[in-house]
């Protein structure tokens, strides 16, 4: 099935990321991102009751997936959807 309005690129660029997000943890993980802009490890570890090293290990593959960026706040690092590019923007309008 080709998605429309998407070229061989973005849909290569999709399908990586869809990868990334195969993983039920790292999917959870991409739901809270989404719903709060900018959230510590600590956090998020918090949230889905798995230690900080194993969220970041997670986020790790998502950031070499290029869908989530880190930023800094103060002296944490948080994490962030990358809504900059066309696969980005296709893959969280299929999510929603």
């Amino acid at each position: 099935m080709k998605l429309r309005n998407t070229s061989k690129q973005l849909n290569t660029e999709l399908v990586e990321k869809f990868n990334a997000l195969g993983d039920g943890t790292r999917f959870r993980l991409l739901e809270l991102l989404i719903e709060d802009d900018g959230i510590c490890v600590s956090e998020l570890a918090n949230e889905i009751d798995i230690s900080n090293a194993g969220v970041s290990q997670q986020l790790k593959v998502m950031e070499q997936a290029g869908i989530i960026v880190r930023k800094r706040n103060g002296q944490k690092i948080c994490y962030q959807v990358d809504e900059s590019n066309a696969a980005n923007k296709q893959l969280l309008n299929l999510i929603k």
